[in-house]
């Protein structure tokens, strides 16, 4: 399975898929189970600089759950640094679910959704 992600800071809009795209890369499991790559993107008309997306492919042995829990961990650091809130955006199949919060609720949520797709 395919998966792309894009990460925006919010009220900068600044791109920060690299950050998370070196934390996926640090996580043994996530290297190995879902081969990151980071791409170049085409920025959004209010965006300046460049901007990236991750591609996945994630195996067996990596769920879209894998993924949430990597992605949380990761928010949960920058939230611990005083970093901006993120919206993280996956697509999957052509769809496109996106995160702000990091209300474990509402990461769950996202996870049923993207598995369920």
């Amino acid at each position: 399975m395919q998966i792309l992600i894009r990460c925006v800071a919010e009220g900068d809009g600044d791109d920060v898929s690299s950050e998370l795209f070196d934390w996926l890369v640090d996580d043994a499991n996530a290297r190995k189970h879902a081969a990151p790559e980071l791409l170049p993107d085409t920025p959004e008309p209010d965006q300046l600089g460049t901007v990236a997306i991750i591609q996945l492919v994630l195996s067996g042995a990596f769920s879209a759950t894998s993924l949430g829990v990597v992605i949380a961990q990761w928010r949960e650091q920058r939230r611990a640094a005083a970093a901006p809130k993120i919206t993280v955006t996956v697509e999957k199949d052509g769809k496109k679910y996106a995160v702000t919060g990091s209300d474990s609720d509402e990461i769950q949520q996202w996870l049923d959704n993207l598995d369920a797709a």
